[in-house]
């Protein structure tokens, strides 16, 4: 395992803490992502986990900054990265095209993942498989995370 727990935003989607985790387990990015948002359609804490690893994970750059300054610093990039992705849904709605490709890259994964748990959801209020039961989501989640884990650790040792 690396050295310390950061948010690499060179490599992530939306603030780079799947792409700082999956560093440091030495595992896949799409990976992690996929684990946090099985946690999330499992009714799991996975959104407000998150948001606190946004809130206290300094970014790769900021490793050795005082905590303060960090979470100081990770709050206001919150707030811009909110009012971003509200200008581009507002731009969006109003028949405007996102101005990049980094912008309509956020806005597809907010649109796949939507998706994701629309669809979800329909299959399991409609009954369409007997055997899919969301609240066995969450713990089928948990054990892939522990296999995912123990595979990166086992490989590395």
């Amino acid at each position: 395992m690396g050295e310390d727990f950061y948010r690499d935003r060179s490599k992530g989607i939306i603030a780079g803490v799947c792409a700082g985790l999956a560093e440091y387990f030495h595992v896949s990015p799409m990976l992690v992502r996929l684990i946090f948002v099985l946690v999330a359609l499992a009714g799991g804490p996975a959104i407000l986990a998150y948001i606190f690893l946004w809130i206290f994970l300094p970014v790769r750059a900021a490793i050795g900054t005082p905590h303060r300054e960090i979470v100081r610093d990770n709050v206001q990039e919150i707030g811009t990265e909110a009012r971003n992705l509200g200008q581009e849904l507002q731009a969006m709605f109003g028949g405007k095209s996102p101005a990049t490709a980094e912008t309509s890259s956020r806005v597809i994964w907010l649109g796949a993942i939507l998706i994701l748990i629309g669809l979800v959801l329909l299959v399991n209020n409609l009954h369409l498989f007997h055997w899919f039961r969301l609240d066995l989501l969450w713990s089928i989640a948990l054990i892939l995370a522990g296999f995912v884990l123990l595979n990166g650790a086992l490989r590395k040792g």
